[in-house]
């Protein structure tokens, strides 16, 4: 359609003057009516073409505001698209390694979700009935690939925290190291008993529940040789999974016999190797059971068996740690 079709006009009921006095204590405003309908006088009387919009029909300075505006805004968000294409692709995380060229990376750079230089920042919440022992640790075994830093905070729901903590508070909080660190951690202590708790996406609300779960999220995020996933033996990952799900039921243990049990089970996959992966050097396993035998109400001496005993003892000397 090209502009307003004309419409059949009806007769006048009531017939008032020409013109009418209008009183002027008022705010008066311009006459659109009448400012079209000269336009359209105008334009008949140069034989002009009849427009075909509302903006033609009746150009006001308003309107020729109004755009001028829209172009700016538009003008402005095109070069804020600019901008935030650049920063994604200087933000962009490179692709995903291959197990063939994970081993080729050298073990004192980091694991591809950090080469970028770009700083992570996670929460954990956790409970003073069970620390999560393996922050710490995870700080001593990266110190030369990773630096890790840890803020600690307190919920409201822990009026104040156990003696024994100090120790380990004194362990994981520095903050020389937090300045210059690339994998950022706010531990917050918290009601949440056994399920200590990994925020992912405080957007989406994302929770991963359980210290051996957030174990295998970070060693992806740290040096390659801590992350059993890379492995190019699949029995070996699978041993190392069942060291982690025992160690996810050790915590939860109800009963004295269940808890024996498991205990029995990791002594069984530690074997007369040196740890548990069944090689010489220290793994996220290890850091997994030495966390939780800390946790529970043990004694080393009676519960454990002589080769255990003696593998907690060198887990302690290797981290450098005697909570």
């Amino acid at each position: 359609m090209n502009g307003p079709n004309t419409m059949y006009r009806m007769r006048p009921i009531i017939k008032l003057r020409e013109e009418l006095v209008l009183p002027k204590c008022m705010y008066r405003m311009k006459n659109i009516q009448q400012a079209y309908v000269n336009n359209r006088v105008d334009r008949q009387l140069s034989h002009e073409i009849e427009p075909s919009s509302i903006s033609e029909q009746c150009p006001l300075p308003e309107m020729a505001a109004l755009e001028n505006r829209q172009e700016a805004i538009l003008a402005q968000l095109a070069d804020l698209k600019n901008q935030i294409t650049v920063l994604r692709a200087q933000l962009k995380q490179p692709h995903i390694c291959t197990v063939r060229e994970e081993a080729d990376i050298s073990t004192n750079k980091t694991c591809n979700i950090l080469q970028n230089g770009v700083i992570h920042d996670i929460v954990i919440n956790a409970s003073p009935r069970y620390p999560p022992y393996s922050i710490a640790a995870l700080r001593r075994l990266w110190s030369d690939g990773l630096k890790l830093g840890v803020r600690c905070h307190i919920h409201s729901s822990i009026l104040e925290l156990p003696k024994n903590l100090d120790k380990f508070l004194c362990l994981v909080s520095n903050s020389d190291q937090e300045r210059s660190s690339l994998l950022n951690i706010t531990l917050v202590w918290k009601d949440v008993g056994a399920d200590t708790q990994l925020v992912v996406s405080p957007m989406k609300h994302i929770t991963m529940k359980g210290e051996v779960n957030i174990l295998r999220y970070l060693s992806r995020l740290g040096p390659p040789k801590f992350n059993y996933e890379l492995d190019n033996d699949p029995a070996t990952s699978a041993r190392l999974d069942g060291v982690l799900d025992a160690c996810y039921s050790l915590a939860r243990c109800r009963t004295v016999k269940e808890q024996q049990s498991l205990i029995r089970t990791l002594n069984s996959y530690l074997g007369k190797s040196q740890f548990m992966a069944g090689g010489e050097s220290i793994s996220v396993a290890d850091v997994a059971v030495w966390s939780v035998l800390r946790q529970i109400d043990i004694q080393p001496q009676r519960d454990l068996s002589s080769n255990m005993n003696k593998w907690l003892h060198d887990c302690s000397q290797l981290l450098g740690i005697d909570l």
